[in-house]
């Protein structure tokens, strides 16, 4: 009986959240559309500080943060959205007119072309989206598979096996895309500079030499710790210490 009453007790606490983060959402696309942005982004934000994340709420946050003026802030929830669906076109164009605000204007390392053309399919769906594919095109490996044990004649069980196989080689690339976007979803070695200037420093504490300034709004990759600094690198291969908490993780 116990059981009982505590489950319908979860229920219902997961049923009002629900409604709860329902109105707020309503209620913040509403002072959103009437320019009350700072009142949308209240709501907003009070739904992710309840634990909910979305693409979509990160990205009205971001568009919030961006009528706000308060660009580092906005370019962060853009990153934040596409790290859950790096196909959201909508975050990926306002991410690029918010870094047309920033100061520091790095060029990136060339890359590998098969690299480049790799991520960008990865990049053409969701992690959930490329589970979805891989199962489907598991199952029908498993429909050519049956297809060559009863195919009538020689011919048709070969040209079932051979799609088999390559059905089967799309399935695990889909497999690796689903996995790879979720491993990015769940890291935390990406963050977005959120002070106006941070100094880029050789050792991690405040008497090494400067090496460069960053400024709001610069995407760093963080690759180590040591207490309260972090070593980063930006995207053209340069690498120092800065402060964590002039950063603040994506």
């Amino acid at each position: 009986m116990k059981k009982i009453l505590l489950f319908v007790f979860l229920m219902s606490a997961v049923a009002l959240n629900a409604q709860s983060n329902g109105e707020l959402w309503n209620q913040g696309n509403e002072a959103y559309s009437m320019g009350q942005y700072q009142t949308a982004l209240d709501n907003y934000l009070q739904i992710a500080d309840g634990g909910y994340e979305s693409y979509k709420l990160y990205y009205n946050i971001g568009n919030a943060y961006y009528k706000l003026d308060e660009i580092g802030k906005a370019i962060l929830y853009y990153e934040k959205a596409l790290k859950l669906d790096p196909s959201g076109a909508d975050a990926q164009n306002n991410l690029q007119i918010a870094r047309l605000h920033t100061l520091d204007k790095i060029d990136q390392v060339p890359e590998f072309v098969l690299a480049t053309w790799t991520k960008g399919v990865r990049n053409l769906l969701s992690s959930n989206a490329w589970g979805y594919v891989s199962l489907a095109l598991f199952a029908a490996v498993l429909v050519l598979l049956l297809m060559f044990k009863f195919a009538p004649t020689t011919g048709a069980r070969k040209l079932s096996f051979v799609l088999a196989c390559v059905v089967f080689l799309f399935s695990i690339f889909a497999l690796l895309f689903s996995v790879s976007l979720k491993r990015n979803a769940t890291s935390d070695d990406t963050a977005i500079v959120m002070v106006p200037v941070s100094n880029i420093k050789s050792a991690p504490n405040s008497t090494g030499n400067n090496l460069f300034i960053l400024h709001e709004g610069s995407k760093v990759q963080i690759l180590e710790q040591a207490g309260k600094w972090c070593r980063v690198e930006i995207a053209d291969g340069r690498q120092g210490w800065m402060q964590m908490g002039d950063v603040e993780v994506i």
